[in-house]
C-alpha cells in the first residue's frame, strides 16, 4: 500500500515535470534525433574506420554530454518562465539548440566521411557538406568564425607547449 502511494506519487511528479516542460518538446525531440544521429554516426566510423569494438564508456560520455545540453536547455527555460519572460526563455533555448546543431552536425558529417572510402561519392558528398559547413557556413553566423579562430590559435599554442 506505501509502495503503491510512493509510485502514484512519483508519476504525478515526472507528469508535472513533462507538463511544465511541453514547450520544449520540439527543441528536445530535436536534440535527441541529432545526439541518436551522433552516436550512430561515431559508432559506426570508429567501427569501420579504426575496426573499435562497442566502447561503453565512449557510449555513456555521449549520452552524458547529450543529458547535459538537455539539462542546460531545461534550466534556461525554467529560469525564463520563473521570470516571467517564457518568450525569451524559448527563443534562448532555440538559439543554444541551433549552436548545439552546428557543432554536432559538423562532427557527424566528419564522421560520415570516415566510414567510406575516400574518391566514393558519398565521400564525397560528405566531404563536399563538412567544407561548406566548417569553412562557409561559419562566415554567416556572427563572432562563430572568430571564436573558431581563437581556438584554434589556444589549440595550437598547446600542442606547442607540448612539444
Amino acid at each position: 500500500m506505501m509502495i503503491d502511494k510512493i509510485k502514484d506519487i512519483v508519476w504525478a511528479l515526472i507528469l508535472a515535470v513533462v507538463a511544465y516542460l511541453k514547450p520544449l518538446q520540439g527543441e528536445m525531440s530535436a536534440l535527441f534525433l541529432l545526439f541518436f544521429v551522433n552516436f550512430l554516426a561515431g559508432y559506426f566510423a570508429g567501427m569501420i574506420a579504426n575496426n573499435e569494438e562497442f566502447n561503453f564508456k565512449k557510449a555513456g560520455r555521449c549520452i552524458l554530454e547529450a543529458l547535459v545540453f538537455f539539462a542546460l536547455c531545461t534550466c534556461i527555460y525554467a529560469e525564463g518562465k520563473l521570470k516571467g519572460n517564457e518568450h525569451g526563455a524559448m527563443q534562448c533555448v532555440s538559439f543554444v539548440t541551433y549552436v548545439i546543431i552546428y557543432f554536432y552536425g559538423v562532427n557527424i558529417v566528419k564522421n560520415l566521411m570516415k566510414i567510406f572510402r575516400e574518391g566514393t561519392i558519398p565521400y564525397q558528398i560528405f566531404a563536399f557538406l563538412y567544407y561548406i559547413l566548417r569553412f562557409k557556413f561559419v562566415e554567416q553566423i556572427p563572432y562563430l568564425k572568430e571564436y573558431l579562430n581563437k581556438s584554434n590559435q589556444k589549440l595550437q599554442e598547446n600542442e606547442k607547449g607540448i612539444q
